[in-house]
This record gives structure tokens, sequence and C-alpha cells, in this order.
């Protein structure tokens, strides 16, 4: 149902804002209106189109999805699937900053998953790259320290009914979201020791965003199709979303041993390393955003049993593959677990191929050392 919404008047003098198409700019002023108190709204061009332009017969589907598109692009509007149904979602990321909402209503619409970077990563846009507890800037990619690294805070914990919507999270350093939760309710937080040398993380994080490319290959929690959008960090993407928002207010395998050697053979794409962030990490990311629903999964565990086949000389396609094997069987992800899903894959089948249908993978192998066994038995070498 359409709310009653506010336009600032710094909305029409922004200079960014106005490089958009006319038609984008009055689509984002009608995501207001569609959007619940959460900032979440359906995201789809058929809706959109009937929602914002029911009387534009000039404006097909498809024009609306490009339109939709000026927004995802410029980081405007997040789009992803959400809830049981699968739904394409949207939010508007400075919803809250825009918008004054008096008594606002619980939202009916499913919030992102944390558990995707992307979305994490969204949120850190939103509030700037800087820790909602302590003030200080939030390392724009990985670093080596953890305690510096982005994690997601929520307002009220989940344990006593908060959810995951928007006005619920806040990007936080790792250490000062788990000092916020060692802190007794009514003390005052302080910002723990382990922030010392933050300094260094960001500038080193922030020189590795400038040389890395901004293509992420794994999107597997957006939108699957016409208007899913890249999600780019840059200073012009971000001066845009501040300009216009602008508002008050147990670790298992540690040695990595028995870390198994991969089958030959993989039907599976892997996730592609872009220099953007390590591999491993988009690798875990991928995992845990297709499997964690309805498994225990530790972000940390799974990450370093795929960073340890990866220094063993695993190759992505084939770890992918056999991690895949894993999630669809709900099954731990442990150098132990590795062994036995590669093991699966290395399994010679016995399926003959029929007339005019050879064989593909793992039996065209087999069926190819066999054959090599005939000839050299036939040519008198032992096989």
């Amino acid at each position: 149902m359409p709310r009653i919404r506010t336009v600032k008047p710094e909305f029409w003098e922004d200079e960014l804002l106005g490089v958009l198409p006319r038609d984008a700019r009055l689509l984002f002023i009608a995501t207001f209106n569609m959007a619940d108190d959460e900032g979440l709204l359906r995201w789809t061009p058929a809706y959109i189109k009937a929602q914002a332009f029911m009387y534009d017969d000039d404006l097909t589907i498809a024009d609306v999805g490009k339109l939709m598109h000026c927004l995802t692009d410029t980081g405007l509007v997040f789009p992803y699937v959400g809830g049981v149904a699968r739904q394409q979602m949207a939010v508007v990321v400075n919803f809250r900053k825009h918008q004054r909402i008096n008594r606002p209503q619980k939202s009916k619409l499913p919030p992102p998953s944390l558990g995707t970077y992307k979305v994490r990563e969204m949120y850190a846009r939103r509030d700037g790259w800087t820790c909602q507890l302590c003030g200080n800037e939030i390392p724009r990619l990985p670093v080596v320290n953890d305690a510096h690294n982005l994690t997601i805070d929520h307002r009220r914990p989940v344990s006593a009914g908060g959810t995951d919507h928007p006005s619920n999270v806040r990007a936080t350093h790792q250490a000062c979201n788990e000092s916020r939760r060692a802190t007794p309710d009514g003390e005052e937080f302080i910002p723990p020791r382990s922030l010392a040398g933050l300094e260094a993380s960001v500038n080193d994080a922030l020189n590795r965003s400038g040389n890395s490319s901004l293509n992420d290959s794994v999107n597997e929690s957006h939108a699957d199709v016409n208007f899913e959008p890249e999600i780019d960090t840059d200073s012009e993407i971000s001066s845009l979303n501040h300009s216009l928002m602008e508002g008050k207010g147990k670790e298992g395998n540690r040695e990595g041993k028995g870390t198994p050697q991969p089958p030959s053979e993989s039907s599976s794409p892997a996730v592609v390393q872009t220099g953007e962030r390590a591999i491993e990490d988009r690798m875990t990311d991928a995992f845990l955003d297709r499997y964690r629903s309805g498994n225990a999964y530790s972000q940390r565990q799974v990450r370093k049993v795929i960073a340890d086949a990866l220094t063993n000389g695993t190759q992505p396609d084939e770890l992918w593959t056999a991690l895949e094997r894993l999630g669809s069987l709900s099954k731990p992800v442990s150098a132990g677990t590795l062994q036995f899903a590669f093991s699966e894959l290395r399994k010679p089948s016995n399926v003959i191929a029929l007339p005019g249908q050879p064989l593909t993978g793992t039996d065209a192998k087999v069926a190819g050392w066999m054959a090599l066994a005939q000839q050299l038995r036939q040519e008198g070498n032992p096989a």
C-alpha cells in the first residue's frame, strides 16, 4: 500500500542525481511511496510499471527495467532475492536517513540475508564505512587483522526478538561488535584495545581497493535476471548516496592435514578470482549464501578449509564441485569431508554409452584408460 513520504529540497539540486534520466529520477521518488517503513519493496519491472507508470503507454516493461537498472547501478536501490518464495525484492539503501517515519510499522517483507558479503557491504556503504559503535572508519576490503574487519551488529539482539531488517542492523568493526555483546546492559561502550593499528588496516584496504577490479562474479544473492547490479564502492557513488540521503541523526583442522587432491573432472563453475577479494573469501560467501540456511556452518571454519585446499594445489573449479556435494548433503566442511566428496566424485561409473551417445566426464576417462590398456596388451606390452 502506498505511503505518504517527503522529498527534500536538496533532491532537485543534486548534480550527480541530475545525470540520471528524468524518468529514473521520477522512479526513485516513486520508490519512497512503494517501499514499506523499512525501505523494502517488490522489484520486478511489471510491478513497478503498474505502480509508478500505470498511465504511461509510451513506456514498456522493458523500458521500466532499464530505469530500474539506473537506480541499482548507482547504488541507490539494492536488489535481492528474499523469502521462501524467492521473490525479487529491493531496499532503498538510505531510506531511513531520507525519510522520517512516525510510528513505523513492522515490515511484512523478508529482509536481505546478512550471510552474503554484498549485503553487508551495502549496509557499510549506507553507514559511510564508519563503525556505528566507535565512530572510526571500517576497512573497505578484508584485512589480516580480523578485529578491524566489517561485521553487522543488531541494535536489538536476535535473541531478544530483533530482526535482520535495515533499521535494526548497523555496520561495525568485528572487535567492537564482540565488545558490545560483552558489555553489561546500561554500561557505556568502550572501544576495545584490539582496534590498535586500525589506521594502517584502513590505508591498506583503500590501497588495494584502488588497484583492484570492481567486478564480482559472486552475485548469488541478487535478482537472477535483467536488473542485477554490480556494487561499486568508489567515491563517486558514495558521494551520491550521502548527498542525497544526508540526515540526522570451535574451529577444526587448523593444520589443514589430509586435504585431498581433487578429481580430474568438474562440471560446475568455480568462483573466479578477479582481484577484488581473496578467492577463499568469495567462495566462502557463495557457499554460505547457498547452503547456510538450515545448517550450522561456521564462516571461519569453511574459509579455513577452502584456503587450505587452495594452498595445497586444489583447482577452484574442482574444489567448488566438492563443496556443492557437501552442501547438498548438509555435511560439515572439513578436510575429512572434502576427502569424502572427492572420493565420491572420483568413483568410476558403470554407465555404458548408448550407440551415438559418447561417454563424458569420468566415464570417458575410464573408458580411455581401458582402451589404452587393451592396446598395450595386444602389442605385447604389460598393461
